[in-house]
């Protein structure tokens, strides 16, 4: 049954040259469906999709070398000269793919010729293939034990360090001898392997067809998408990683700062409360509870200068009252909104009502005069100013 995972498979045959002709003979199989036909009409079925490009393990050479550990960078850095001594080309040739750490601490390392590769997936992608994934045939076999696949007289071998091999059933006798564990033959049902009689192996048939198995392999195999022949995406992602570090760390920086200036802020602002409320408790020290600071000033000045107009009105009216008129105050009420002053008066004559109206009117007031039913006057003052 297919994985989840896995994407449709693109089966190279063993002997394809870098030129991959539209009438070459491929496999094809998305893990329910297989199928050998023309490269053409293989492609003609994936439009659209993405692939997985399955290479033949005789284009590959599978080793295993000590890299430095932690930073993946360093170990990309590192990687060719690691990989030099073990390899017969020259590694500037080569592509590099790096896969899972062996039990014995060692990386194991796919290489293949650069151009080579490149050339299929130029060909293929100019064809409209979407190639997401590479894999080689040999490592879509598990490796717990050592496994072979047998098929069409080609065998695919995946030991359980780096070694991937493809044999012909003539060289088996003596693979099999070097092999130290007991070993997994899988192969299809309908077809029995010719094995040595002493050989130590566990026959595995397959139901289905064995493409369609190796399919379901596919996402737990080491994929040479790697370095410049990752897919567009993860390439992009790669080059931005830097720049956004760079700007993650930029916003630390700058949400650290504003957090510490903010701080900064409301202590002086706790500062300057604790100043204002000792002025204020000090001008006004009947003001047991503070609840907001500045209505509570206000209003005090807003009283204290109602007061000093009250003030001064009653003393331009005293002022101009004359001495002996024998006019007294019957009423008065002051608007401190207003800052009007209104005073009923009586007991004078219309002569002292007369003088006293023109006293006040020499004085910067505004005022406003009538005489009463009952013979007093109604007087309105107020401030000019």
């Amino acid at each position: 049954m297919k994985s989840p995972s896995a994407l449709p498979c693109l089966f190279l045959p063993a002997w394809c040259s870098a030129h991959l002709d539209d009438d070459l003979q491929v496999t094809w199989s998305d893990g329910q469906q297989t199928a050998r036909l023309p490269l053409v009409d293989a492609l003609a079925r994936l439009k659209g999709r993405a692939i997985a490009l399955i290479v033949p393990v005789e284009h590959v050479a599978s080793c295993a070398v000590n890299l430095p550990a932690g930073n993946a960078h360093w170990q990309r850095k590192a990687l060719p000269y690691a990989v030099e001594p073990l390899l017969a080309e020259d590694v500037e040739d080569l592509h590099l793919a790096l896969g899972e750490t062996l039990s014995d601490g060692r990386q194991r390392v796919v290489a293949i010729n650069r151009s080579l590769l490149e050339g299929w997936l130029q060909c293929l992608r100019g064809k409209g293939a979407q190639v997401s994934a590479i894999h080689v045939d040999a490592d879509l076999l598990p490796n717990d034990v050592p496994t072979l696949c047998w098929h069409n007289q080609r065998c695919l071998l995946a030991g359980t360090d780096e070694l991937r091999l493809a044999l012909t059933p003539a060289q088996l006798p003596a693979v099999l001898e070097r092999l130290s564990l007991p070993c997994r033959v899988v192969h299809a049902s309908d077809v029995t392997p010719q094995l040595p009689l002493a050989a130590d192996v566990s026959l595995q048939p397959l139901d289905g067809a064995l493409p369609a198995w190796m399919v379901a392999q596919s996402p737990h195999a080491l994929n040479l998408a790697q370095g410049s022949l990752a897919p567009a995406s993860r390439l992009q992602l790669r080059h931005w990683k830097p720049a956004a570090w760079a700007l993650a760390a930029v916003l630390v920086a700058q949400l650290a700062f504003d957090g510490a200036h903010i701080w900064l802020l409301q202590q002086q602002a706790a500062g300057y409360r604790q100043v204002n409320e000792s002025i204020f408790k000090g001008l006004f020290p009947e003001e047991h509870r503070i609840v907001n600071l500045k209505a509570q000033f206000d209003q005090r000045l807003q009283q204290g200068a109602s007061s000093a107009r009250l003030d001064a009105l009653l003393a331009s009216v005293a002022e101009a009252m004359p001495g002996e008129s024998g006019m007294q105050v019957r009423r008065l009420q002051f608007q401190a909104g207003t800052g009007e002053l209104s005073l009923q008066l009586q007991g004078g004559d219309a002569a002292a009502f007369e003088a006293l109206q023109q006293r006040l009117r020499a004085k910067p007031l505004q005022l406003k005069a009538s005489l009463l039913d009952d013979g007093g006057m109604q007087l309105n003052l107020s401030t000019t100013q």
